[in-house]
C-alpha cells in the first residue's frame, strides 16, 4: 500500500520581529512551511495589504503576533493602533 505523502501546511506568521513572533518562528519551523512577515512586509494599518498577503500565500494556518504596544504612542496615534490591533484582527478572520 502506498500512502501518499501530503505537503507540510503553510503557515503565515504576522509579526515576525516581535519576541513573540522571533520564538514562534522557530517552534514552527517543523510543523511546516513558515511565511513569516515584518512590518516591513506588510503594514498592518493598510488592510488591503494584508489581504494581498493572505490571498498571495494561502495559508492553512495563520497566527497573529503583532501588536501596537506602545502605550505612551498609541494615545497619540490611536488610529495606528486601532488598525494593528482592532481592524488587523478583524480582516484575518474575514
Amino acid at each position: 500500500m502506498v500512502h501518499k505523502v501530503s505537503p507540510l501546511p503553510v503557515i503565515l506568521l504576522i509579526g515576525k520581529n516581535g519576541q513573540v513572533g522571533f520564538e514562534l518562528r522557530r517552534s514552527l519551523a517543523p510543523l511546516g512551511r513558515v511565511v513569516a512577515l515584518g512590518r516591513a512586509d506588510c503594514d498592518l494599518t493598510q488592510p488591503d495589504q494584508l489581504r494581498q498577503a493572505v490571498r498571495a500565500f494561502q495559508p492553512d494556518v495563520v497566527i497573529n503576533a503583532a501588536a501596537y504596544t506602545a502605550v505612551d504612542s498609541a494615545e497619540t496615534e490611536p488610529d495606528a493602533a486601532l488598525a494593528v490591533n482592532g481592524v488587523a484582527p478583524g480582516v484575518l478572520a474575514e
